[in-house]
């Protein structure tokens, strides 16, 4: 095909220029100026037609220049199933159809009735022909409509071209002396963004650790083109929305102008129960490793509706804590330069160590460009990840369970093997070795302590905050593979532990063997106990070996001396 150049000075844009709409690129100019009225004279035996390709861009760097009725050579993905309605008109009066957009039915034209009017569907390569009949009989102006995408597949063209007015047959724009009875059309759509909320936990959609430790929430979404961009071609951008809605005026632009969106935020509101220690933003390719933006510079922060300016970012409040992150101009540039496509808030946190129960968190993703009406997307309710802990009740009595033990100490393992090796967990989630001397191996790090529940006077002692078992690790990575290791029904989150009991009250026997107990999602907040540690009371042994016995002998002892004494005086007194 030979190479096309042509000066363009308004371009109207449909609902969005970048992410969720389309773009229209009129390949004919103004129909009146193009009319043939004094150049050659259109046959009556040609077949009149209007073929259409239908083209998906990422932006308006990708729009091209103004076609001319001929094909071009694109690389674009061919949209397959768009259909366009195709009917004739006729100016009212003088009217010069240039835009349909500016020209209205009824004022500047109005529907020709004896053309019977078409509605065609692009093919596989995106290409459909819409035959006008022969002749001149099937010569005029064709207004093109692009009618709502009902292909139910994603992504999809969210707003239709703007229609357009085609003049058939059409003046070739490079030979003046010809005409083109088959007029070519090649629009061009910005897909719907997917912008593809999706909240995990530790990079899985369920977690369970001991309560008070580190973990993190994952906001995850999809980047839209249509952050930054570099108009192509003057254009006007129509039509534009506030925040609200509201359709504010039109934002006339010039090749060469740079584009931002107006926003994009990622917005979640962190459960009560959840202490925030900190967050970051990182983005990547398609292809590539996280890489952290800049706070400040990239993106800015507001926590409940307040600007934070000052790393970290923390709450520790019982409170929920709404957070909001947005992309500043300069983070829109640097992400669309470098191609990145997916964005991340990593939230850390951490939750109060006794907390028991199930935290649900969700999230949402704002964005506005010009163009396009405002979105907002949130994660879907079904894929929100959760949180899991449990605990457990215990009631310590002597044989007659009516008389309440106060001052038993339990200490805690996961396997009946650690509970008989004194191996006992610890309040950082692992296990240490409880030596005879109070000590253990290895020493406990600062801060960490062996956990440990004492009997009140009511004879009751609970563990809290301990980690359950919520899927089955089938590949051992200790990492959830989301899809196929699914998460388990609500009733079948637990985990087994092993209760020692390592004091026993004044006067009673120490339990003398573990004793399991099934921790759930329920277990220490229904009015169950889950255990019941009977101890027996320490029994009377016979003196066998103890002081009275010592005092005998050394009675004895002492006889013996004296007896053995009075001999031996004896003795002298007989020899004298």
């Amino acid at each position: 095909m030979k190479p096309k150049k042509k000066m363009i000075t308004k371009f109207v844009i449909a609902t969005s220029l970048f992410t969720a709409g389309s773009i229209v690129v009129p390949v004919v100019g103004s129909v009146s100026a193009y009319a043939a009225t004094t150049g050659p004279v259109a046959d009556n035996t040609t077949d009149r037609s209007i073929t259409l390709w239908k083209y998906e861009v990422k932006d308006l760097s990708e729009l091209g220049d103004r076609g001319d009725g001929e094909k071009e050579d694109v690389t674009k993905t061919p949209l397959a199933g768009i259909k366009f309605l195709i009917q004739r008109v006729k100016p009212v009066g003088n009217a010069a159809l240039t835009n349909p957009l500016v020209q209205k039915e009824g004022t500047d034209y109005t529907i020709d009735t004896t053309f019977t009017a078409q509605t065609v569907t692009t093919g596989a390569d995106g290409s459909v022909v819409a035959d006008l009949g022969t002749g001149n009989a099937a010569d005029g102006i064709y207004l093109v409509t692009e009618l709502e995408d009902d292909r139910d597949v994603s992504p999809a063209v969210a707003k239709p071209a703007d229609p357009f007015f085609v003049q058939v047959p059409q003046t070739d724009r490079d030979d003046l002396g010809s005409l083109i009875y088959n007029v070519e059309v090649q629009p061009k759509n910005l897909m719907e963004s997917l912008l593809e909320p999706d909240k995990t936990v530790e990079e899985g959609k369920g977690f369970s650790n001991k309560a008070g430790n580190h973990f993190t929430w994952e906001a995850n979404a999809s980047l839209p083109s249509g952050l930054y961009q570099v108009a192509s071609q003057d254009m006007v951008i129509t039509p534009v929305y506030d925040k609200d809605g509201n359709q504010i005026a039109d934002i006339p632009v010039k090749a060469g102008d740079e584009i931002y969106a107006d926003y994009y935020t990622i917005r979640d509101t962190l459960n009560e129960k959840i202490l925030l220690d900190g967050l970051t933003v990182n983005t990547k390719t398609d292809t590539g490793d996280w890489v952290a933006l800049q706070p400040g510079t990239d993106y800015t922060v507001t926590l409940n509706g307040t600007d934070v300016t000052a790393g970290p970012i923390t709450d520790q409040s019982e409170n929920a804590k709404a957070v909001a992150v947005s992309l500043t101009e300069a983070g829109m540039k640097k992400v669309a330069t470098n191609g990145d496509t997916k964005i991340q808030v990593v939230f850390e946190t951490h939750t109060d160590k006794d907390f028991n129960g199930t935290i649900i968190n969700h999230m949402d993703v704002d964005y506005l460009s010009p163009g396009l009406k405002p979105v907002e997307v949130p994660s879907p309710p079904e894929e929100d990840p959760e949180y899991y802990t449990g605990g457990f009740d215990l009631k310590k009595t002597a044989e007659d369970e009516a008389k309440l033990l106060a001052g038993a100490e339990f200490h805690l393992a996961t396997s009946e093997e650690d509970a008989k090796a004194n191996k006992f967990l610890a309040s950082d989630g692992k296990t240490y070795t409880l030596n005879n001397d109070g000590t253990t191996t290895p020493a406990l790090p600062t801060g960490v302590t062996l956990l440990k529940a004492t009997s009140n006077d009511q004879g009751l002692a609970e563990f809290n905050g301990l980690e359950l078992n919520w899927y089955t690790d089938t590949d051992g990575d200790g990492q959830q593979d989301i899809g196929t290791e699914p998460t388990f029904a609500k009733e079948d989150i637990k985990r087994d532990y092993w209760v020692v009991e390592t004091k026993a009250p004044e006067g009673y026997e120490l339990l003398k063997a573990p004793q399991q107990i099934t921790v759930n999602l329920a277990s220490e907040t229904n009015d169950i106990i889950e255990a019941t540690i009977v101890n027996e009371t320490k029994t009377d042994l016979p003196f066998t070996g103890g002081a009275g016995t010592t005092l005998l002998i050394a009675i004895a002892i002492g006889a013996i001396t004296i007896g053995t004494a009075a001999v031996v005086i004896d003795k002298k007194r007989q020899t004298n």
